[in-house]
This record gives C-alpha cells, structure tokens and sequence, in this order.
C-alpha cells in the first residue's frame, strides 16, 4: 500500500512539486485536459505497480481525487466509502452508482450508521460529536484496510 502525496489542499509549494499549473488557472478544455495527463502521469510514477487505498466520502474532493487516480491506476485503487449515518438521503446510493456502477471502480461499501450513531447517543456538544466521529471514522476504516 501506499500514501501518496495530497491531490488537493495548499500545502505550500504544491503546485510546483505538482507541475505548472493551479486549478485556479485552468480556464479552456484544452488547459483541464492538459492538467489531467499530467498528474495521471505523476500518479503512475509514484505508485507504479503498488495499490492505494482512498477514504471516499462522495464530496467534491475525495471524488476528484478518485476520478485521477481511477483514470490513472484503474484497479490498483481501492475506495472505500463509508457510510455512517449522516449522510444526505441517497447519497451513499449516489456515490455507489458513480464510482462502482458507472467509472468500475474497486469500491468497498461500509454500512457503519448503527455504529456511529450509537457512539453519538446523549452526546449534545457539538465539539464531543465532532471528535467521537473523527475517531469512530479512523477506527472503521483501519477495520476495513486490514
């Protein structure tokens, strides 16, 4: 397995360890496409022949992200998508039919709701909720990469 670096974020000097170009400069086709073979090359660089495993949540990020490394890995990717009751309604469905149905990713589909909210009965702080979740979110998924 193994941990690539971010695809998304402003860790400083990103770009220029990425490339040229900022998403914020991507303004024709041309430029999006251009962007894209570059960093499906990057990602097949650095992986090579090794799998990577991808929390994905369904928001805009993890998908991108997911998107690039599906065009890039094909089946090396592992996506696993976790569903903990807190979801929109049908989102989980939604997220399943893109990347398991439509784009043949390797997708992991974790029905963690009883878990999570059990862990969030009587819980009224939004700051304990915030944590308890984070936590119960790591313990799943290092469940689930094992």
């Amino acid at each position: 397995m193994t941990f690539i670096q971010p695809l998304t974020g402003e860790a400083p000097g990103i770009w220029r360890q990425w490339g040229r170009l900022p998403p914020s400069s991507i303004t024709t086709p041309e430029l999006a496409q251009a962007f894209i073979d570059e960093q499906v090359a990057a990602i097949r660089e650095q992986i090579g022949d090794k799998k990577v495993l991808l929390a994905l949540s369904g928001g805009v990020d993890s998908s991108v992200v997911a998107a690039l490394l599906i065009k890039a890995i094909g089946k090396q990717l592992i996506c696993v998508h976790m569903n903990h009751g807190l979801m929109r309604k049908g989102e989980s469905e939604q997220v399943i039919d893109v990347f398991k149905n439509q784009m043949d990713a390797n997708l992991v589909y974790v029905d963690a709701t009883d878990r999570f909210l059990g862990k969030l009965v009587d819980v009224a702080e939004p700051e304990a909720k915030r944590k308890i979740i984070g936590a119960e979110f790591i313990r799943v998924f290092e469940e689930e990469a094992r």
